[in-house]
């Protein structure tokens, strides 16, 4: 009977590492999508800046790493720095909104630096 629950447990854990792939992944590409559309209206001529994706995913299957500008690591589901909205339920913020905030912050360092 313990080995079906180790069993058991094993299933759930696979399941939740799936569905926060699919999440990452829905969520990385809407953020770069939305980005590729903001940039082709406003830089028609410049193709560079509409077909670049800043948010990057990379996973092994159980850990996932989102990145911004592939230097800058926003999010890594082994230390999710997300606000918990339901801590008994283990329910964490959406995750469009922590990368969202992240990706500002990381932007914002970025803006500030002055090369002259």
């Amino acid at each position: 009977m313990g080995h079906r629950s180790i069993y058991t447990d094993w299933l759930f854990k696979i399941k939740e590492e799936k569905i926060m792939i699919k999440e990452a992944i829905q969520t990385v590409e809407k953020l770069n999508n939305e980005l590729k559309e903001h940039a082709y209206e406003e830089n028609k001529d410049n193709h560079f800046l509409y077909e670049y994706a800043p948010f990057d995913l990379t996973t092994d299957g159980e850990h996932i790493i989102i990145s911004l500008f592939d230097n800058f690591q926003l999010w890594f589901n082994e230390e999710d720095e997300r606000k918990y909205i339901d801590e008994e339920a283990d329910e964490y913020e959406p995750l469009e909104g922590f990368l969202r905030r992240e990706a500002q912050k990381i932007i914002d360092q970025i803006s500030r630096i002055k090369l002259n």
